[in-house]
């Protein structure tokens, strides 16, 4: 019984040392393991007894595997997790482009919205402008046409006053010249219609104003009477107006 013990004592020391190589897997230890590992079998082999020395050979091997169950649990939960972490992230990438598809899609929206309502905004500036063009453009004419009625009250009214004025030169005339002296000075300019103490320029513009009174035109449907008067008037004013000529020359 005790060259059993220590029989399987040996098989599964010597399996367990050579176990070592192989429990971490590397290239180099496992080639360097094959060979006692061969070398172990052949022996084995040619004992009479090789089962019971191959049954504590493996088991002194697998003892260098801290707890096989376990560690085949463990890759199994390796293998599994990782089969469950792609799936999530095949989800995960499904639902990253599901997301992305939505938010296109809601960008689109967004985008046509915001695009109608520069429409409607441009549609309705244009509104407003071609509005506001039209109120200008009416306000203009109204402005324009109550100029022109201004400028034309101004030339009735400044051709009232001119007529006026005219008429009470002529007047003036008419009722002073037969008391008036055409040769003397003084009696010249109040002819005229004029003070003393004005320009040429001045007795000159007065002068051609009162002769087209006495025009041939103004006096062709006078009778004889009037007609020879009003001729005397213009000698009369002709010769005021000489009398002024060369006192101021």
């Amino acid at each position: 019984m005790t060259p059993l013990l220590f029989g399987a004592a040996a098989y599964m020391l010597t399996g367990y040392l050579i176990g070592k190589l192989f429990v971490r897997f590397n290239p180099a230890l496992m080639l360097i393991g094959l060979f006692p590992l061969y070398g172990m079998w052949i022996g084995i082999s040619e004992l009479d007894n090789k089962y019971f020395a191959t049954v504590f050979f493996v088991i002194g091997m697998v003892l260098n595997f801290n707890r096989p169950l376990t560690y085949v649990r463990s890759r199994i939960s390796d293998v599994v997790g990782t089969i469950r972490l792609r799936k999530l992230s095949n989800d995960y990438a499904s639902n990253i482009e599901a997301q992305k598809q939505q938010a296109e899609r809601d960008l689109y929206e967004q985008k046509r919205k915001v695009e109608e309502e520069l429409k409607r905004q441009k549609k309705e500036a244009e509104r407003d402008l071609q509005r506001q063009r039209q109120e200008a453009e009416e306000a203009i004419k109204r402005e324009a046409e109550n100029l022109r009625k201004e400028q034309e009250r101004y030339r009735r009214e400044q051709s009232r006053n001119q007529k006026q004025a005219d008429s009470e030169q002529s007047s003036s005339a008419h009722s002073s010249s037969p008391h008036l002296n055409p040769l003397v000075f003084a009696d010249a300019c109040e002819i005229l219609g004029l003070s003393q103490g004005k320009s040429l320029k001045e007795y000159k513009a007065a002068y051609l104003r009162l002769m087209k009174l006495y025009h041939s035109d103004k006096l062709a449907g006078l009778s004889d009477e009037l007609r020879k008067q009003e001729e005397e008037k213009a000698k009369a004013l002709n010769v005021a107006w000489d009398t002024v000529k060369k006192k101021l020359k």
